[in-house]
């Protein structure tokens, strides 16, 4: 697989050939293999969580959701087997379009914008909107998730509702306290894909609450194995932060906060409750 613009070079040792991203956030500019990484969620009994909890909010029956910074489409393709109306957004032009073309693939009736969470507008509304796993970490200053609440509101109709999943803030002080995997290894036919979210390569800027870390997916297939490593950046978001911007966004109100995908898991510092799902509902 060739990538335009990044720089490849064979390991000394192993024959591993490395390709290392000069630009940030290029991991998704390998939609099949980021595809097989996170294929490891159960993506059912999510979307069961997010109709469970979407429809108790609009206190009626789920008719529509968008799934923002979408990647391989999971979420929508499973929404979209349920009949819903089912769309998702992504800023990468080549996520974009291999989403769409697993759908096709699927004979799945759901579509797919290419577009900015923070900018993009569109004169279809939804019940639901939702983000999920690292994507709402990518807005990496006040303003962008300020700007993202606006966006999402306006792409949601009144009371709609928007859920957020992204790591729980205790993750953020420790190591000795996270108990999620940053580590990991699918194998899907013949391609095994090894991914590293971080690892030990993260430097945390304590006035940005900004995180750089490197991310690499290590593929092995039967014409040999190749680590790619891109640079990436995450915003550690505070759960006193969080709070604060949504208030001060005007756009929304917390009604519900959960540690898990699971309506039984309140959000807590307990083992259980190991990631931040805020529910929050639009106003007006």
């Amino acid at each position: 697989m060739a990538l335009n613009g990044l720089n490849s070079k064979p390991m000394d040792n192993d024959n591993v050939k490395i390709i290392r991203s000069p630009g940030i956030r290029e991991t998704y500019t390998l939609p099949e293999i980021y595809d097989i990484a996170f294929s490891f969620r159960d993506v059912a009994s999510e979307v069961d969580f997010l109709c469970e909890v979407a429809q108790k909010h609009l206190g009626r029956k789920l008719a529509s959701a968008l799934e923002l910074a979408c990647g391989p489409a999971y979420h929508t393709r499973e929404m979209a087997r349920r009949r819903l109306v089912a769309n998702g957004l992504d800023l990468e032009p080549q996520m974009a379009a291999y989403a769409r073309q697993v759908i096709a693939g699927q004979q799945l009736q759901a579509e797919i914008f290419q577009g900015d969470m923070r900018s993009f507008r569109s004169g279809k509304k939804y019940d639901l909107a939702y983000i999920l796993l690292a994507s709402f970490a990518q807005l990496e200053s006040n303003q962008d998730i300020l700007d993202h609440f606006n966006c999402a509101a306006d792409l949601l109709v009144d009371r709609g509702i928007l859920v957020v999943e992204t790591a729980h803030p205790r993750d953020f002080y420790s190591d000795e306290t996270t108990i999620v995997e940053k580590s990991w290894k699918i194998t899907r036919g013949d391609i095994t894909v090894e991914t590293n979210w971080g690892g030990d390569n993260q430097q945390y800027d304590p006035l940005t609450e900004v995180d750089d870390i490197v991310v690499s997916f290590t593929v092995t297939t039967p014409q040999g194995v190749t680590r790619y490593e891109f640079p990436d950046r995450y915003r550690r978001c505070s759960f006193q932060t969080f709070k604060a911007l949504v208030k001060l966004s005007g756009r929304f109100k917390i009604v519900d906060l959960f540690g898990a995908f699971d309506t039984g898991v309140p959000f807590s510092n307990a083992p259980q409750s190991w990631r931040f799902i805020p529910v929050l509902q639009k106003i007006g």
